[in-house]
């Protein structure tokens, strides 16, 4: 699994990001606008290092924060026209580099893939619930 995220990386680092960068910016596909703490509730970090990487995505011209006007307390992200090209091109190396992974793979196989991965995924979610009790 390894060998799997390190060639992930090697499609992401050419454009200078990281991949939780590049998980940041793949949000914005699914919405919009976010805030740090939704981000934080969908991908695996927490509210503190979202905001760090996505301070850095700001400096680098891919995102723009904006207060909410009803409520200057809420900050929301946007992609800029800049942070949109490099998200479609990073999507592009990435569905390419999937396609090559997957070459073979039965679609029925892909099902199962994803079946297992979703129970280890429940268990683990079970193990840490129980866990923090």
């Amino acid at each position: 699994m390894n060998a799997v995220v390190k060639g992930m990386e090697r499609q992401i680092e050419p454009l200078g990001l990281i991949n939780m960068e590049f998980a940041i910016l793949k949000a914005f596909n699914d919405k919009d606008e976010w805030t740090v703490t939704h981000l934080a509730d969908l991908l695996p970090a927490d509210a503190p290092r979202i905001s760090r990487l996505v301070s850095r995505l700001v400096d680098r011209g891919l995102l723009r924060r904006r207060r909410r006007t009803d409520d200057r307390r809420v900050v929301l992200l946007k992609l800029t026209k800049q942070g949109r090209e490099v998200t479609d091109e990073l999507c592009e190396r990435v569905t390419q580099h999937e396609a090559q992974l997957l070459a073979g793979v039965s679609a029925e196989e892909l099902d199962a893939l994803r079946a297992v991965t979703e129970k280890i995924l429940a268990n683990h979610a079970n193990m840490e619930q129980s866990q923090t009790r």
